[in-house]
């Protein structure tokens, strides 16, 4: 073991061998080797002390694993969203009206949030971490569909969306933008 890699006096030292260079810290016989000094003999008192803060920390780590149906996980605090960009036939964004997502696979109409919460404008929320337990570990199919106010014009799209046993919501499939004619 290296001490700190420091070079120290070393020379005869009472109770240390004769036929080594030595040097004494904390009163020990360490041998010095090339500028360094090599701990040869621990201090049983530090064993001791470490055997016993092991002995202390291991049960406290199990007491913090948190399992449930889904196993043990560990996943981010990062809260995840699957959002959908509605353009017209030009590209640009469209506020769009009667914005719906069900879930086909339960039946259920969805409320992932306030549709352009911190979003730019045509984005919408389809999924959040909010809705995570109420989606299937494989994905469910959810319908979206939305109304372009200036045209009238109706759109749908089918996406599959995972959550369940999964750290956060993960779009599978579907498309990341909707273009109304």
């Amino acid at each position: 073991m290296v001490y700190g890699g420091l070079a120290a006096p070393f020379g005869t030292i009472d109770g240390c061998s004769d036929d080594q260079k030595v040097v004494q810290i904390s009163a020990g016989c360490y041998k010095q080797r090339g500028g360094f000094v090599i701990v040869e003999k621990l201090n049983t008192m530090y064993r001791k002390l470490a055997v016993v803060i092991g002995m202390i920390l291991l049960p406290a780590c199990k007491k913090n694993l948190q399992s449930n149906a889904c196993g043990t996980q560990v996943c981010t605090a990062l809260f995840a969203t699957v959002i959908i960009h509605f353009t017209d036939n030009q590209s640009n964004p469209v506020a769009v009206s009667n914005f719906e997502v069900f879930d086909l696979s339960t039946n259920k109409a969805m409320q992932p949030g306030v549709a352009n919460y911190d979003l730019v404008e045509g984005a919408y929320v389809i999924a959040n971490d909010n809705e995570l337990k109420s989606l299937s570990t494989d994905g469910d199919n959810i319908r979206v569909t939305a109304t372009n106010p200036a045209t009238g014009e109706t759109k749908m799209a089918i996406f599959k969306i995972a959550g369940g046993c999964n750290c956060h919501v993960t779009k599978i499939s579907g498309p990341a933008t909707i273009q109304f004619n």
